[in-house]
């Protein structure tokens, strides 16, 4: 302290005193500035703005700015302090809430992704898709919507699943990128889609593309299962593949192996697995193998929302070899030509739809 004040007089020295005065304890301090302060020169002021930038204690800053104020009204000219970090009054920021929700496919290969933006407290602007797995986006209601009500739909949603039927929240992003990605499939709500992307594009989500889901943060304990055991969840039990010669394939596939020598087993799943590989081969399945992809990140999605780890670690594990989509595919196309005629009604109830 001695020191600060046998070169306080020294203007050429104020800035390696003021970065001394930072390394004394705070009596001293206090004690230092009280002796600088007597003189109310031009050097005070000086140091006192050298120190108060760097200055944590909220005890010494208020004094400092005390002793401004008294070099002032005693006349001596002085710039107002510096102040680093944060303003004493900043800004609040208008942190607005966005939602996103989506459902697995039901037994009409049609779910539901909901996105909802607000642009003023407590209020949305609320898009709900209904999705078709071969033909996109095929409705769109698009509404503003008050908090309150907005809650209401998600309640009506999540009381109308069925059994096999998941209704999760995701990113609001990748709710407004599946709903762009399936209007481009149907050619449908163009405009609609244009508007949506007005109100999403500032949004910050962490998941917006596909992409995204695959780097999730997943403990080491969550084991990966195999694809055999994932397929086996019951979010995929309603889902089956369609086409427009289904009817004739099953009684083909089913007769499969037939005939008047009687095969071995061998011998007939090899039959049957050349059948469906010939299947594939259709102009119906051109676009199928990507979409099966697409689906099975959104359902990886799922299992993340749902906190099934395994199954989200499997899945994504599983995706990252080129030919899982066409196995998968393979998987649900057998499954289709084994099922029995689908119900009358679908799993999920669109209660605004």
């Amino acid at each position: 302290m001695e020191k600060i004040l046998n070169h306080f007089e020294n203007t050429e020295d104020l800035k390696n005193q003021a970065s001394g005065f930072h390394h004394l304890s705070k009596n001293e301090k206090l004690e230092l500035l009280e002796k600088i302060i007597k003189p109310k020169n031009a050097n005070a002021g000086a140091f006192l703005n050298l120190i108060y930038p760097g200055e944590t204690d909220k005890d010494i800053q208020k004094y400092i700015r005390m002793l401004f104020h008294k070099l002032k009204t005693a006349g001596i000219k002085t710039e107002e302090p510096k102040i680093s970090g944060e303003p004493v009054l900043r800004k609040i920021e208008d942190k607005k809430e966005h939602k996103g929700f989506m459902s697995n496919y039901d037994d009409f290969n049609t779910r539901v992704v909901l996105s909802a933006f607000e642009v003023k407290k407590n209020n949305f602007i609320f898009l709900n898709g209904t999705v078709h797995f071969t033909d996109g986006l095929v409705e769109l209601l698009t509404a503003p919507v008050d908090k309150k009500g907005f809650e209401e739909i998600v309640r009506e949603y999540r009381l109308g699943t069925g059994e096999g039927m998941v209704f999760v929240d995701i990113s609001s992003r990748y709710a407004g990128y599946i709903l762009e990605e399936e209007s481009k499939r149907s050619g449908k709500y163009k405009e609609d889609i244009s508007q949506l992307r007005r109100f999403s594009s500032h949004v910050q989500d962490s998941i917006r593309k596909p992409e995204d889901i695959y780097g999730l943060e997943c403990p080491e304990t969550a084991h990966s299962l195999d694809i055999e055991k994932i397929l086996t969840h019951v979010i995929f039990e309603p889902f089956n593949l369609t086409w427009s010669s289904i009817e004739e394939d099953k009684k083909e596939y089913s007769s499969t192996g037939n005939s008047t020598i009687v095969l071995p087993p061998y011998m007939v799943e090899e039959k049957k697995q050349a059948f469906l590989k010939a299947l594939l081969e259709k102009d119906d399945f051109n676009a199928i193998v990507p979409s099966i992809k697409r689906m099975l990140e959104d359902y990886a999605y799922i299992f993340y929302s749902l906190k099934e780890l395994p199954y989200y670690r499997g899945l994504t594990d599983c995706l990252r070899d080129p030919g899982a989509p066409l196995n998968v595919t393979l998987h649900f196309l057998r499954k289709s030509l084994d099922t029995e005629e689908k119900k009358e009604e679908g799993l999920i109830v669109n209660p605004y739809g």
